[in-house]
């Protein structure tokens, strides 16, 4: 790989908005990395991937990471040849992202994602989830045989104890190539899933996008947002009163989809359980995901939308029950039976017959 500039100066010139906007956020060692390639530029060296992880002891997935993270900033852009290895990279200005500044040119058989078109850059961005392409038998045979992709599958299969589906394999395709999911998060995702009893495709898909939706694009931040849903966890069992196990996998499978898929805060979620111990005096998770339904079916993000939703179906509640009140037939409940009229004259004379034949 060569990195090479029009001329070298003896510095390194960073743009102001790169320290101001880009570099807080960042992971110190993406900022490192892209220091380096900045560095790099000037001095017409050899580089490659495999050299830019030996130089920081990184290894090859940590630097394609950094890469792509730089990427979906559009600080840097990235070409690839036919065979999907990186054919040069490209210095964007921070300031409109659109000006060249100095490229890189990439002599280097290293295997990584095809390039997303701009449109689905600026989605990434933007925060809109990336659709998902349709792939020809021809593009999903080579993608399977990068090895990136051949890594995931085969750990993917190791999990799951079972080859995977075309709809699995699909989705590996979508996450590494669309969403731009690193080799380690896509592993990670398969573990987490499997762990929880819910491998499917579409289980596995719902997380992905929930974690993209979210900004989670490293196993770091997987994890840490892992041990903040096994808190949650723990909060739910106590509020139904339990304290004395961990939660069991169908238990688990409600709680995610109540807080993953569904996107339920944690408040509105314990809310929950509080009115289903109030109604059941015992956990009941079915009883409380109807709860939740219904919620969502109205909107409710926040306890005081609950409130709101209270207090909209008390007035209504209350008209009904006062009509009831005032109502003749309300005086009195044992009114509300139709009432009969019997001949009590004729009911005693067939008594006394009934006795009479009963002696003879």
């Amino acid at each position: 790989m060569k990195l090479h500039i029009q001329s070298d100066s003896g510095v390194t010139l960073i743009e102001n908005i790169f320290i101001d906007r880009y570099m807080p956020g960042a992971n110190g060692e993406f900022v490192k990395l892209y220091l380096y390639l900045l560095r790099c530029a000037g001095t017409g060296r050899e580089l490659s991937i495999s050299s830019i992880a030996d130089f920081f002891d990184h290894t090859e997935k940590d630097v394609r990471r950094a890469l792509s993270y730089w990427e979906k900033l559009k600080l840097l852009k990235l070409r690839y040849d036919e065979d999907g290895g990186i054919s040069e990279i490209v210095f964007m200005s921070g300031e409109t992202a659109d000006g060249e500044t100095q490229t890189a040119s990439v002599k280097t058989s290293a295997v990584d994602a095809a390039p997303a078109s701009p449109a689905e850059a600026a989605a990434g961005e933007s925060g809109a989830i990336p659709k998902k392409r349709a792939l020809t038998a021809a593009r999903t045979s080579a993608l399977r045989e990068q090895h990136p992709i051949k890594q995931i599958l085969f750990v993917g299969e190791q999990y799951l104890a079972r080859p995977l589906t075309q709809s699995e394999v699909t989705d590996i395709l979508y996450f590494y190539n669309d969403l731009h999911m690193s080799e380690d998060l896509i592993e990670y995702l398969i573990e987490y899933c499997a762990s929880r009893g819910n491998p499917g495709a579409r289980y596995m898909e719902k997380i992905a996008l929930d974690w993209y939706r979210r900004g989670i694009r490293t196993v770091e931040e997987a994890e840490a947002d892992t041990r903040q849903h096994n808190k949650l966890y723990f909060d739910i069992l106590r509020a139904l009163g339990i304290t004395d196990r961990s939660p069991a996998s169908t238990e688990i499978t409600y709680m995610d989809r109540w807080l993953n898929i569904w996107g339920m805060s944690p408040q509105v979620v314990l809310e929950a359980c509080s009115r289903t111990i109030m109604q059941t005096h015992q956990p009941n998770f079915p009883y409380i995901e109807s709860i939740l339904k219904s919620w969502k079916e109205h909107g409710v993000a926040t306890l005081e939308d609950i409130a709101a939703l209270d207090k909209e179906y008390s007035s209504k509640k209350a008209p009904r029950q006062g009509a009831r009140k005032n109502s003749p037939s309300g005086k009195n409940r044992f009114n509300n039976f139709p009432q009969r009229e019997y001949d009590f004259d004729s009911l005693e004379q067939q008594l006394l017959n009934a006795q009479s034949e009963t002696e003879e």
